[in-house]
């Protein structure tokens, strides 16, 4: 049984648009100079990902990463950007660090498991799913509550 990943591929672009929200209510410790940049590279991330530009995408994110390299919403949304081009490994390896940042973001807990259902590696993604249903994300919840989708995840 496969996913629907046209819509979890929509409701990703969702969830970036949220953390752009989020972003710019975050307190840096960073210079005001790097702060603008950080501010530039991120939001040119957003814009190219919406033209789908993901390859831009990707190095606006990796620019953004050397000025805060401990901001788990930049590793978490540069994985989207790789899950959206098929390159799961690299994703997995940005929501690992984005969960090695903020242990209890779930949405790193979920999206990976969606790169480890892609790659089918069924029980890591189940295990991630549970553990971003038991840190309340939604999407997550719903995932796990959808008979349709769960068969192979044993409750």
């Amino acid at each position: 049984m496969r996913m629907n990943l046209f819509n979890f591929k929509k409701l990703r672009l969702v969830f970036i648009l949220v953390f752009l929200l989020q972003f710019q209510f975050m307190k840096a410790s960073e210079t005001k100079s790097e702060e603008n940049k950080l501010s530039e590279f991120w939001k040119s991330a957003i814009q190219n990902n919406r033209n789908r530009n993901h390859y831009a995408a990707l190095e606006d994110y990796s620019k953004a990463l050397e000025i805060a390299p401990n901001n788990h919403l930049l590793f978490y949304n540069r994985g989207l950007t790789y899950a959206n081009l098929q390159l799961l490994t690299q994703a997995i390896n940005d929501f690992n660090n984005s969960i090695k940042i903020k242990p209890d973001f779930g949405p790193g807990y979920g999206d990976r498991g969606m790169a480890f259902y892609d790659l089918d590696q069924k029980d890591k993604a189940c295990s991630d799913f549970k553990k971003a249903a038991d840190l309340e994300y939604k999407l997550a919840v719903s995932w796990i509550n959808d008979s349709k989708r769960n068969s192979w995840c044993i409750k």
